[in-house]
């Protein structure tokens, strides 16, 4: 009687038991808000940015420190694999960075750079490292006479990336850019100058 009582029991609970498991789960805001919270950085591009540049310009007269203002464009790529984000990103910049030691002054009038980059993310917030070939336009002056080379070197730094939404994001950036040294015509036996300094800058990225 007893195992014919649980059975009778069995057989009216199932219907309901099955309308529950049909019944529909309510999410709350919290948990949309947690499945929609990772960002994907993988993905094209381009952008603006501007900054700030100070470092030391080395000429046959002595050394002297130089600074001034920068801006430009950059246009790269990304690809994120899990939490790691890889990518290259390329940058032109106008500059206004001069100084002088003595009768020579140098002037850092435009520079690029192209860099490989790795970073970890955490959802919307990019931390990375970066590093590559710079090349930029520096112009001696000595007693009047001007002359200017492109310089070839190295630059290296690191950033914060955060996004604003799926496409926009914002970026502070820091960067060592070390354009070597040449010899200028600026009379006689000519000036060896070069150029090498620090980079602050931020900016903005549209991803697409």
């Amino acid at each position: 009687m007893r195992l014919r009582g649980v059975a009778v029991v069995a057989l009216c609970a199932a219907p309901f038991a099955a309308q529950a498991a049909d019944a529909p789960v309510a999410v709350t805001p919290l948990d949309a808000a947690i499945a929609n919270s990772a960002h994907d950085w993988s993905g094209a591009f381009v952008g603006v940015n501007g900054g700030y540049a100070w470092g030391d310009s080395d000429t046959s007269a002595g050394s002297s420190s130089s600074d001034g203002a920068l801006g430009g464009f950059q246009i790269g790529y990304n690809q994120q694999l899990g939490s790691l984000v890889i990518g290259v990103e390329a940058d032109a910049q106008a500059a206004d960075i001069s100084g002088s030691s003595g009768p020579v002054s140098t002037s850092l009038d435009w520079f690029s750079t192209a860099r490989g980059r790795i970073g970890y993310a955490f959802n919307s917030t990019l931390l990375y490292g970066t590093a590559g070939f710079a090349m930029g336009g520096v112009e001696a002056t000595e007693n009047g006479v001007s002359d200017d080379k492109t310089l070839v070197g190295v630059a290296a730094g690191a950033g914060v990336e955060q996004a604003l939404t799926d496409n926009l994001s914002l970026k502070g950036e820091y960067m060592y850019v070390d354009l070597g040294d040449k010899t200028f015509q600026t009379g006689g036996t000519g000036t060896q100058a070069e150029w090498d300094g620090h980079v602050m800058r931020f900016g903005a990225n549209l991803k697409f």
